[in-house]
């Protein structure tokens, strides 16, 4: 008698159900997403919707808002794997004009595409989602060249990550007039060279960058 094989196969069954059980719970949930708001989706009418008890949800998640932040997680990685693709960074360099670009463009048609809820979720909530992810990937290919940082790389990435994307979320937020291409410019600068680059060394590129605009402004 084969315990052993009887064993993969019943672990093999148990983990095919739990997945199922798992989708069913992130389909009801898109789908009562769409009839309101996800933050006043209860357990009890998301079990029902699964057409599972209360107990078998509390074994996948611990609370509704669990599941909404995994979705949010799961398309935050997305987004990062189709910007990873596109090649965007080069060893040492980063197209930031592009990356903002091809940021703005991802963002709106993978929620519309992932999660019906859409209209219930901030872009703002999506790019918190995405800082990890892009950093994990900044690390693992090392883009920036920053590898001989040794344990200080992380810390390096992290930073590089929080800026440009707390500068995008700023723009995004502040639905500004000023162009995507100069705001990108701009923050290629800071990335690279920091404050004091944007006030001595980087000054000058900022400048080029919007176009003479500092210049003009004083």
């Amino acid at each position: 008698m084969n315990v052993m094989g009887n064993g993969t196969a019943s672990s093999r069954t148990q983990d095919r159900r739990f997945a199922r059980t798992e989708k069913a719970i992130v389909e009801a949930f898109l789908k009562l997403a769409e009839e309101q708001d996800p933050q006043k989706i209860t357990v009890t009418a998301l079990a029902r919707e699964a057409d599972i008890d209360r107990k078998t949800f509390y074994l996948h998640y611990d609370t509704v808002d669990a599941v909404a932040d995994a979705l949010l997680k799961q398309g935050a990685e997305r987004i990062v794997e189709v910007l990873r693709e596109e090649s965007f960074f080069e060893r040492g360099t980063v197209d930031t004009t592009e990356f903002f670009s091809r940021l703005s463009v991802t963002i709106a048609p993978d929620l519309a595409r992932t999660r019906r809820m859409v209209k219930h979720v901030s872009a703002d909530t999506v790019l918190s989602k995405i800082e990890g992810p892009l950093t994990e990937a900044l690390i693992e290919d090392d883009w920036l060249g920053l590898a001989h940082m040794g344990p200080y790389l992380g810390y390096c990435v992290s930073f590089y990550t929080a800026g440009l994307l707390a500068i995008y979320r700023r723009w995004l937020l502040a639905d500004s007039e000023i162009p995507l291409e100069d705001i990108s410019s701009v923050a290629n600068v800071a990335a690279f060279y920091g404050i004091k680059g944007i006030l001595g060394e980087g000054q000058a590129a900022a400048r080029e960058a919007v176009g003479g605009s500092a210049q003009e402004g004083q």
